[in-house]
This record gives C-alpha cells, sequence and structure tokens, in this order.
C-alpha cells in the first residue's frame, strides 16, 4: 500500500503554511513504484510541495521541492527507503511587485495544476492495479490468462519473464504454443506449418523456435520469406541421428522435399531433416530431396542455412538450389551443413532464362553410401561462381563422380576441400568438368583418382596427386619485338609487326626518360583522323591449338578517350573489344581475356586517337599479361635485340694428355684457346669424358690468335672434306656437339 500526500504552500519558506492539499492511496508494488520514481518528472513552476510517501512496510520517503523565484533554485530531498521515491516538482511563480492584486489569479492557477497532478496520479494507480503487469521497456500489457494446470501456468509465466514471448516485436514465435508433440509418432505437420505462418504473418515474431523432439511432417514445410526455423542442434553424433541427445529433428514421409525455403532471406539452423523410414505409413515411401531452395519465375537471395544434418535421402538431392522460368537463386549464405547418405549431395541447377550465382557453402561436408554425385553445378543458364570453402566429399564411391560441372555458362569454386574415393576404381575420375565449362577454380586435398577436365580452358583447378595435375599455361610472350626495335621509318616497317592503314604517322620517342620498362623504345602514334581505325597488329600469329584462351595487351598514354583498344575474333567468330583508353593522360594497360575463334585467329590493337605505346604482350591461356620481356623457349626464339653470350679462356690440357682438350660445360659458347705461348700444338679430342660432354645440339666455337694449332680430323673430330684445320691469326672453327665423344664441323673462318 502505497500513501502519497501532497501540501502545497504559498507565499512562505515555511511548507507548513499550507495553501491547499490533497492525499491519494493506493495499491502499488515495489517495481511498479520504482517505475513511477524513474519516469515522474515533472516541471512546474508555479508552486510550493511538499511530498509524503509511505509504503505497506512502512518505509517513509519525504521529498521537498522549494523554487522561490525563477532565477533562484533549491532542491533538498532526504530519503529514508531504498525501495522507493516519487519525484514530484514543485515551482513558484515569482513574486511581484503587485503580489496581493495577483493572488487570486495565481491560487486558481495552482488549483488547475493540482488537478492536473491528480489526473496523472489516478492513471498510475489504475497502470498498477492487480490486473496488469508491468514489463520491460515500460510498457504495460494484459497479463497472460492462467492455465489450468499448476505446471503448465509456471512454463508459461517463466518464458514470459525470460523473453517476452507473447511481445510482438521480441523476435520469436515458440512452436510448442501452436501444439506439437515431438514425440515421433503425432502429426505435427499442421501445428508447425501454423507457428511458421505466424511468424510470416507479422502475428508472432520472425524466429521460429523448435523445440527438441521428433517432429512427423507428411507435407513439406514452406519457410517464407524473413523467417527462420530454429531448432535446438542435431544430436551427438555425426553419423546418425541421436534422438536422446537433445536433437531437433524434423521427420518427413513423404515424396516431395522436407523443407521448401520460399523467399528473401529464408533460414533454417540448428535442426536434422530425416527422410524418415519408420511406421507402416512410410513404408516404401521415399522423398524427392531433403531442403529445396527453388526460384520459380522469382528472385529468392540471401538464404541462410546453417548448422543441419540431411540425412538418408536416397531418392534426390540433400540440399538443392533451383532456378527456372526466368528465376533466380544468388547470394546465399550455408555452413556447416552435414550430409549423410543421400543420391546427390548438393545440386545446383538453372534452366537457360535463369541463374544460380555466387552462393556461399562454408564447411561441412559430406559422406555415407548412396551417392550418385557429391555436387552437381549444370546449366545451361548461369549457373556460376558458387563458392565451396573447406568442404569434404568423402563418399567411398559415386556412380557419376564426386563433383561434376558442365553447362557454357556453369563453373564452381572449391577452395581448400578435401576429396576421397577409398572404393573407386582408379580409371574413373572423382571430378568431372563438361568440355563446355570454364573458368572453374579447385584445390585441396585430391586423395584418390583424378580429375577429367581441359585443364587449358581451367588453369585454375590445382587438385594434384600422385594420380593428377594441376596445368597453368605458359608465360611466354609470343610477341617477339616486344621492345619496338629496328623501326625504319622510310619503308615504314617494324619488325614482327604489322602497321595497318596509312592513317597514322609512328615514330620513335629518343627520350630514354620515356621508357616504361628498361630497353623498350615507346612509339607515337599520330593518328590522321580518316579512314577508319589504325590497326597495330603481329606479322605472324603463331597458333596453339591445345588453348582455348587467349591473353594480349599494350601499354599505352593519351589524352583522347578511347584512342586505343584491343580487339580480337570471339570463338563464335564475331568481333570483341577491350575497354578503351581513358584520355587521361596516363600509362594504363589496355587488352583483354577471352576465348579465341581457333579455325581463324585475329588480334590487333584498333587506334582512333594520338596514343603512346610501349611493351605489347601476348600469349595463350587464361592468365595474367606479362609486359615487359619477350622470352626465349625450347620451342624457339625471335630476337630483335641483342644476343650476347659467354666468352670463357680454354689453356692447353696436361703433358699427359696433351691432344685431349676439355672446354668448361656451362661456361659460354665462344672460347679463347690459349696457347700458353707455344702454337703447334693439336687438338684431336674435346671433352671426352661423359660427365663433360656438351648437349646434342650445342654451338661452341673456337678462337685463334696465333697461327700453328691443327685441329685434326678423326673418328671424334669430323671436319669438312676429311681436311683438318690449321690456325691462323685471327681465326675460328666452329663445331656441333652430337652429345656422344664426337663433334661435327660447322663453319670455319681459316
Amino acid at each position: 500500500m502505497i500513501d502519497v500526500r501532497f501540501r502545497l504552500g504559498f507565499g512562505s519558506r515555511n511548507p507548513s503554511n499550507t495553501f491547499s492539499q490533497f492525499s491519494q492511496s493506493f495499491s502499488l508494488s515495489d517495481e511498479t513504484s520504482t517505475f513511477i520514481h524513474d519516469q515522474m518528472d515533472l516541471i512546474m513552476t508555479s508552486w510550493l510541495m511538499s511530498v509524503e510517501i509511505k509504503n505497506q512496510n512502512h518505509h517513509h520517503t519525504n521529498v521537498t521541492l522549494a523554487i522561490y523565484c525563477p532565477q533562484l533554485i533549491l532542491i533538498i530531498m532526504s530519503t529514508s527507503s531504498i525501495c522507493i521515491s516519487l519525484l514530484a516538482a514543485v515551482a513558484m511563480l515569482a513574486l511581484g511587485y503587485s503580489f496581493s492584486r495577483q493572488r487570486t489569479t495565481q491560487h486558481r492557477q495552482l488549483q488547475d495544476q493540482v488537478a492536473e497532478l491528480q489526473r496523472q496520479l489516478n492513471q498510475l494507480a489504475t497502470a498498477a492495479s492487480s490486473d496488469t503487469v508491468l514489463q520491460e521497456h515500460h510498457r504495460f500489457l494484459p497479463k497472460k490468462d492462467k492455465e489450468d494446470k499448476k505446471d503448465k501456468e509456471d512454463k508459461e509465466n517463466e518464458r514470459l519473464l525470460s523473453c517476452a514471448c507473447n511481445d510482438t516485436t521480441s523476435g520469436f514465435t515458440y512452436a510448442s504454443d501452436f501444439g506439437i508433440m515431438g514425440d515421433a509418432t503425432t502429426d505435427d505437420t499442421l501445428a508447425l506449418q501454423a507457428a511458421i505462418d505466424s511468424a510470416s504473418a507479422n502475428d508472432s515474431g520472425g524466429i521460429v523456435v523448435l523445440p527438441k523432439g521428433t517432429f512427423r511432417i507428411f507435407e513439406p514445410l514452406i519457410v517464407p520469406a524473413g523467417v527462420t526455423l530454429q531448432g535446438q542442434g542435431y544430436g551427438d553424433s555425426p553419423l546418425a541421428i541421436s534422438f536422446d541427445a537433445g536433437a531437433s529433428t524434423i521427420a518427413y514421409c513423404g515424396t516431395d522435399y522436407a523443407v521448401k525455403l520460399g523467399g528473401h532471406a529464408a533460414g533454417l539452423r540448428d535442426v536434422a531433416v530425416y527422410d524418415w523410414p519408420y511406421g507402416t505409413d512410410c513404408e516404401n515411401i521415399q522423398a524427392a530431396g531433403g531442403v529445396l531452395v527453388e526460384a520459380d519465375a522469382t528472385l529468392i537471395e540471401s538464404v541462410i542455412v546453417s548448422n543441419i544434418f540431411i540425412y538418408y535421402f536416397l531418392g534426390g538431392p540433400a540440399l538443392s538450389l533451383v532456378a527456372k522460368n526466368s528465376g533466380g537463386v544468388p547470394f546465399g549464405n550455408y555452413q556447416n551443413v552435414r550430409i549423410r547418405h543421400a543420391k546427390q549431395g548438393i545440386s545446383l541447377q538453372a534452366d537457360e532464362t535463369s541463374f544460380v550465382n555466387s552462393n556461399s557453402f562454408m564447411a561441412g561436408g559430406m559422406s555415407g553410401g548412396g551417392f550418385e554425385v557429391g555436387v552437381i553445378a549444370q546449366g545451361p543458364g548461369a549457373c556460376n561462381d558458387n563458392k565451396f570453402y573447406g568442404i569434404f566429399i568423402e563418399p567411398p564411391d559415386t556412380t557419376l563422380t564426386h563433383v561434376y560441372v558442365s553447362g557454357s555458362k556453369t563453373n564452381i569454386k572449391l577452395h581448400d576441400v578435401r576429396l576421397e574415393a577409398t572404393s573407386k576404381p582408379l580409371d574413373k575420375p572423382i571430378v568431372i568438368v563438361d568440355e563446355s565449362s570454364y573458368d572453374n577454380v579447385m584445390n585441396g586435398f585430391l586423395g584418390h583418382t583424378h580429375v577429367q577436365a581441359n585443364l587449358n580452358r581451367n588453369p585454375g583447378i590445382d587438385l594434384m596427386s600422385h594420380k593428377s595435375v594441376g596445368l597453368d599455361p605458359s608465360p611466354k610472350n609470343l610477341y617477339w619485338n616486344s621492345a619496338f626495335k629496328g623501326y625504319n621509318a622510310e619503308d615504314r616497317m617494324m619488325p614482327g609487326f604489322s602497321l595497318v592503314g596509312p592513317n597514322a604517322d609512328i615514330s620513335i620517342l629518343e627520350d630514354s626518360d620515356e621508357m616504361l620498362f628498361p630497353d623498350h623504345n615507346v612509339i607515337d602514334v599520330n593518328y590522321l583522323n580518316y579512314g577508319g581505325a589504325f590497326k597495330l597488329m603481329a606479322d605472324i600469329t603463331p597458333k596453339s591449338p591445345a588453348h582455348d584462351f587467349v591473353t594480349f595487351g599494350v601499354y599505352a598514354r593519351s589524352s583522347v578517350p578511347g584512342s586505343i583498344s584491343a580487339a580480337m575474333r570471339y570463338k563464335s567468330g564475331s568481333i570483341i573489344s577491350s575497354a578503351p583508353h581513358s584520355g587521361g593522360g596516363e600509362w594504363e594497360f589496355i587488352g583483354m581475356t577471352a576465348l579465341y575463334d581457333k579455325n581463324s585467329p585475329y588480334f590487333y590493337f584498333s587506334i582512333t586517337g594520338d596514343v603512346q605505346l610501349t611493351a605489347p604482350t601476348f600469349l595463350y591461356g587464361k592468365t595474367p599479361a606479362t609486359p615487359g620481356a619477350s622470352l626465349m623457349s625450347s620451342s624457339g626464339a625471335r630476337m630483335s635485340g641483342t644476343l650476347t653470350m659467354g666468352v670463357t679462356t680454354v689453356y692447353p690440357p696436361p703433358e699427359a694428355t696433351p691432344y685431349y682438350w676439355n672446354i668448361p660445360l656451362n661456361s659460354g659458347n665462344i672460347f679463347l684457346i690459349d696457347t700458353q705461348g707455344n702454337p703447334s700444338r693439336t687438338i684431336i679430342r674435346l671433352n671426352h669424358q661423359t660427365a663433360d660432354r656438351f648437349a646434342r645440339g650445342t654451338v661452341v666455337t673456337l678462337m685463334f690468335e696465333e697461327a700453328g694449332t691443327r685441329v685434326k680430323h678423326n673418328a671424334y673430330i669430323n671436319l669438312k672434306n676429311n681436311a683438318d684445320f690449321v690456325s691462323g691469326p685471327s681465326t675460328s672453327i666452329t663445331l656441333m656437339a652430337t652429345g656422344s665423344p664426337t663433334w661435327i664441323e660447322v663453319s670455319r673462318n681459316e
């Protein structure tokens, strides 16, 4: 019981000189008293009030507020209770020089304000009556009707206090409030769907909380946009459902999918989904699949699935993302999806008009038997850029393969995955990428068999083992004169390039400070603004049937927007081009990577404005460009610059073997013969020991400064016309190694 009395005084420093007073008594819990104390913050500027509050425990709180003029405020509060305090604000109008004439007016104003205070206290008394409950955040809500059974009432009240589950803003819908049983026998389909529908209709929170239990359903659960079905986990076993471990198990008995996520941000987490085989009503019934996200002529994005166990769906995919009829399923997040025993693990599929892309799968994986395929991604629509991080795919065997990708618009990215197939025959691939698919990325652990894919179209496949290996394109720049050397202005010819069209003047910038790369000339193209585009292209384009992609480009500097772009004939036969130069006056690399027409390859730079060029690069394969160098390789080389070769001095052999000369291996190709002042020497053998022999085809030149040294024709040195070579001053003989102890003369300069 709270007793509140107000005494209002006027014109005196002694509050006992009361001008008016009233009192109010009502029942008030300590919690409500605290609320009133915290919330009442009245500011009144015309009267003096003293408030005495007595609660049912006879503790007192006295509050006195005195204001004697608007400019001076003195607040004195004395408190003897720790349970409750009610702050009442009192104020007094400033005393004027005509106090007596205004006394009646001020009296009337005070009475009006006292009446307002009385009204507010009546409201508080009503709020504190026994048929209301004060909730957190200062809302007054009706109490839930009492339950017939005491234990159910206690359970409900406990939930009210802990989560405010009847508050529609709290974010939770409790499936137990809708009559679900979870006893593995009762049909919970309608009750569970009703809870989900309630969340969808904003009649309750958007998270539907499923308690532990086994919930039998005979129709698919439809989880709409913005609703998440959340259980208590899937038990304590990663290999089978453990029904006594506090798990929430959706036990589906039907021929459709068990759960369908049907809208933006729909979610499923912390549950087991089971193709239920028990009971006479479920015998010989096989589900079409476990969890389905299907966009039929609509868009479903940002689906979240986490910590779920999908078990025993031997009739179809455990998890399936499908788009059809111009539908789309992008940007989903799937975490720790554990799949055991299924026909297909994860299926991604888009028809010609639709797309399934940019979904992320993190951790989790699949094992067990019955698998046709672990992960399958197939078009013909855009089913690409779906990423898998750290998952494992390790059924002992699959009838098709562990990972299957098909479609020209389809690819997947597997990062740090584990692929194992302990029972798969070694001649059967663990990964199959259809010839039409490209840009797949796969790396991680490959435990068995091999990868079947066009690795030139998929250089990002780096799964390697003793049965398989990845493949990267060669970094060789096939523009053999990428340094733009040897330009003949008179003939308007550049070695290695064709200058197509008379509508541009070409010159070499003489200032070496303009070079972007060492020893690479910069050419200045002055476009003459007639006759269409001026073209710069290689004079001979080497073919590479093994590769489907080509990468090429050039560094360009221009102040003319769109002055240059790279162009090529695409695989379809049409001409495509790169992004053009911005015209910002800085160096930009203008280039492209694309599938090219193997039957009629055609690559060029299209120039329609003044531009400076340097360091062009061209290579086959989908790989970053490598401007700044022309590389020689074992397949051949052409050079426009200077070739510098190693030169080494050779001295006579020991006196015990005067005819057996040895030239140093890997020290160059030109050897200066120093006869140590005795030129009358004979050479019969060169590098006769096996360890010192040069590789077959190596060409060396022996240079002589003095006359009189003989290179004798014999079984080890085969000279032209069987004629010995005798040196004169500044003469030479060139020989080629055969890889055996013998040499063959190439030429001589006597």
